[in-house]
């Protein structure tokens, strides 16, 4: 009860000794602080097990598609590049990676020599 005596719902009051309970009922083991109390498992019927490994299959399947429906509808929003820009984007990209090629190669080459000439 607060000093109104009024009792609030859902606030623990302290005892007659100052102690806290914090809302464990008499007899209880305290948890350990940090952690909650364990609960042990339901097990279920296998049937209604058979049943949710069904509905997870079925939602999952659902979900496929919903998927697949929104990927379509977003690639319909997406402006795609003519023929002719992916033809020309192409052919920068292919004389960029021989130009880079090549002078790879000559560094190569040159270093291979230098090396040889110090080592003889």
């Amino acid at each position: 009860m607060s000093k109104s005596g009024k009792v609030k719902a859902g606030v623990s009051e302290p005892t007659a000794k100052g102690e806290d309970r914090g809302g464990e009922e008499s007899g209880a083991r305290p948890a350990t602080p940090g952690t909650s109390p364990r609960k042990e498992p339901v097990k279920k019927p296998k049937a209604q097990q058979r049943s949710d490994v069904k509905n997870r299959a079925v939602a999952a399947v659902d979900n496929a598609r919903q998927f697949l429906r929104e990927v379509r509808v977003e690639l319909t929003k997406v402006s795609w590049p003519s023929r002719r820009d992916v033809i020309a984007s192409t052919s920068v990209v292919l004389v960029i990676v021989f130009l880079i090629a090549a002078f790879l190669g000559l560094v190569d080459l040159g270093l291979s020599r230098i090396i040889k000439l110090v080592l003889s």
